[in-house]
């Protein structure tokens, strides 16, 4: 997770550093910034240049994120570089969380439909017309990512 930091100065920004922050606390790097006479108000991040996303948000929201990925995904930041691959916002990454299903589709809606009643089960795929336009209607709901690692479904 090597964050692209850049400081803001006379109405213009300039790169400060390339930042693994799995490495350095957020102390630290405070402790650091004081130490060289930078405001953290006026650091930002700009990217992140090893999962090849640009997005701009605070050195403290990159920390949070960075929190998220340790706690939520147990160190595991690959659907994190999916959703901002995907031009998901910072609010939205932190606002959801996800879990992997399966590869497999057919795991994938016994997962869904596990608690659903046989009835709406059957009217659900009768109206979905085919296999495809059922799960599709997962996707867009926003309910399941389709990833290349596999399904994702929102918890």
């Amino acid at each position: 997770m090597i964050a692209t930091i850049r400081v803001r100065a006379d109405g213009s920004s300039s790169e400060l550093c390339q930042l693994d922050l799995m490495k350095f606390s957020i102390e630290g790097v405070r402790q650091r910034m004081e130490e060289k006479g930078i405001r953290e108000e006026n650091v930002f991040v700009s990217g992140f240049s090893d999962w090849e996303v640009d997005i701009v948000m605070s050195l403290q929201e990159a920390y949070i994120l960075k929190q998220k990925i340790a706690n939520r995904y147990e160190g595991d930041d690959y659907l994190v570089q999916y959703l901002f691959k995907a031009h998901k916002s910072f609010i939205f990454v932190m606002a959801h969380n996800f879990e992997f299903v399966s590869k497999d589709e057919v795991e994938l809606m016994q997962h869904l439909l596990k608690e659903v009643e046989m009835d709406r089960v059957v009217m659900f795929f009768y109206q979905a017309n085919n296999w495809t336009a059922a799960i599709q209607t997962y996707i867009s709901e926003g309910v399941v990512l389709n990833t290349p690692r596999g399904f994702y479904v929102e918890v």
